[in-house]
């Protein structure tokens, strides 16, 4: 095909990137060769930019060497430190590469789409909808959050951006209901969820971008030195042939598939008669059998009741100071948990220029997508757990301190809600706080957090954490305080005497950093 007719995702521009105080947008080919030269990627929809890092994880480990899941971890250091001493990836090899796969970084490409099915074309009857691959738009009978699109006002989405969808979908897809298709006689319309579904995932930023990639390879890990022999460490672009949907999932190790080989959907886009845009998709099952587990190297993992570990899930209302703590150091207490595998090697002499993005995704099982987000650190990850002048266990208990705070806080104001609510007018039972939180809840929280934000950097900052919660504690007072002071009318005296009486439900908590605080992973 000739350039007007394909979309080919090395060349064409559809990465935006940052080159000092410019933004523009590249490809996988430019991004990659001159990484040195640009600061950052600033793809706008956080699902897929989550993907994309762990595409191009992939791809900078490939071009320099850092992707031999035979390596011992002092092999890898070394090998890194040898590529971060160069100071950028060599073109000839990039283009090497490049050149070995070149018929599979096309998006339209008729035999082999990048990230796509072909055979969706003749195995689904009927197509999804282009409203179905952009994250944000209804489709079918879903509720409308984000825009006024529906079935009968189809918009294309230009190429580019249907890319950035593609990866949100393969990574960030639902379970459940799905177009049909059909393989022999396998006839089914349900899958199951992507790899990263409702997740909140990290990973470390460098002054430039090569630091950045070249960081946030991780190294390999026991159980992929120790894979079947059979095993293949390769991504889907990279399969000689596209596996069979009704057999089990092909058996991968390494980088190939921690990073791009979990996934449960396939996909086909449908592109424009030009070729420059998306009118159509078909979005369905990849596998009938669920993919072997795997520890995601940028998730958080936390021990459940059961004693089942689990990735830490996004939540809208947590803002990402109150994760740092599990980002520096591991909670080996009560309730196990893991801060993400990149985080145990990183490069000693970029340690201290390092900050922390992170992407999330609030999002249910099934059909709940409620908002995605992103968010970058300070240069935090000096204060790692077992290195000199570590702050790991401070800032652990100035967060433990300002949630313990906010938790006495909002119980305070629910059974101050229930006293007031209550016909007996509270002399016959004690007043529950399990019960409806009323409305002052939600507002004193919208007050409290932005503010306990403030105060964790603060505290953390100065490094003084021989008692960090009485900011907190008057933080929280204030608020307290300010929503009883709004209650003004004479009418209102059962509400103003239940808010003087459950004033001191907000006490000051001692947690130091050498007090072991609990993990807790509250709302």
């Amino acid at each position: 095909m000739t350039g007007a007719q394909v979309f080919d995702l090395r060349e064409h521009s559809w990465i935006p990137v940052r080159e000092g105080a410019q933004r523009r947008m590249v490809g996988l080919r430019e991004l990659l060769v001159q990484a040195h030269d640009l600061t950052d990627v600033e793809l706008p929809v956080a699902p897929a930019a989550a993907g994309l890092w762990r595409i191009l994880y992939l791809l900078a480990a490939r071009v320099s060497g850092l992707d031999d899941p035979t390596l011992e971890v002092s092999e890898f250091d070394d090998r890194r430190y040898e590529v971060l001493d160069v100071g950028r990836f060599a073109a000839d090899e990039v283009d090497s590469y490049f050149a070995r796969h070149a018929d599979r970084f096309d998006l339209f490409d008729p035999v082999r789409p990048w990230l796509q099915d072909p055979r969706l074309a003749e195995q689904c009857a009927a197509t999804s909808g282009v409203n179905k691959l952009v994250l944000g738009r209804p489709a079918g009978s879903n509720q409308v959050f984000f825009d006024h699109h529906t079935e009968t006002t189809v918009a294309p989405i230009p190429a580019r951006e249907a890319a950035w969808h593609l990866i949100a979908r393969m990574y960030f897809g639902p379970s459940g209901r799905c177009t049909a298709r059909t393989v022999g006689a396998v006839s089914k319309a349900d899958t199951m969820a992507g790899p990263l579904r409702g997740s909140l995932s990290f990973h470390p930023i460098g002054r430039n971008l090569f630091e950045s990639l070249v960081s946030g390879i991780p190294a390999p890990s026991d159980a992929e030195r120790y894979a079947a022999a059979g095993a293949l460490d390769a991504a889907p672009w990279e399969m000689a042939e596209l596996p069979p949907p009704t057999a089990s999932p092909p058996l991968l190790r390494g980088l190939g598939r921690r990073l791009t080989g979990r996934f449960q959907h396939a996909l086909l886009l449908t592109p424009s008669a030009d070729r420059t845009s998306v009118v159509d998709a078909r979005l369905t099952w990849a596998f009938r059998d669920k993919q072997l587990p795997d520890r995601d190297p940028y998730l958080i993992y936390q021990t459940s009741q059961k004693g089942d570990l689990y990735p830490r899930p996004a939540r809208l209302e947590r803002a990402l100071w109150r994760d740092l703590d599990a980002l520096l150091m591991n909670e080996t207490g009560e309730s196990p948990r893991y801060k993400p595998a990149v985080f145990e090697l990183l490069p000693e002499d970029l340690i201290r220029d390092l900050r922390v993005r992170a992407y999330g995704f609030d999002q249910d099982g099934q059909t709940r997508d409620q908002q995605f987000f992103s968010a970058l650190t300070p240069a935090v990850l000096g204060w790692r757990e077992g290195r000199p002048g570590s702050r790991a266990a401070g800032v652990s208990a100035t967060r433990a301190a300002a949630e313990q705070v906010g938790r006495s806080l909002v119980r305070a104001l629910k059974l101050a809600w229930a006293r007031q609510s209550d016909p007996t007018d509270g002399t016959s039972s004690t007043p529950r706080a399990d019960g409806p939180p009323g409305p002052w809840v939600a507002a004193a929280e919208a007050r409290y957090w932005p503010g306990a934000e403030r105060l964790f950097w603060q505290v953390v900052e100065a490094g003084d954490f021989t008692d960090p919660s009485p900011p907190f504690v008057r933080l929280a007072l204030q608020v307290f305080d300010g929503i009883a002071g709004e209650i003004t009318s004479p009418a209102h005296w059962r509400m103003t005497r239940a808010l003087a009486l459950h004033r001191r439900q907000i006490r000051g908590f001692t947690v130091t950093a050498d007090s072991g605080a609990k993990n807790e992973d509250a709302a």
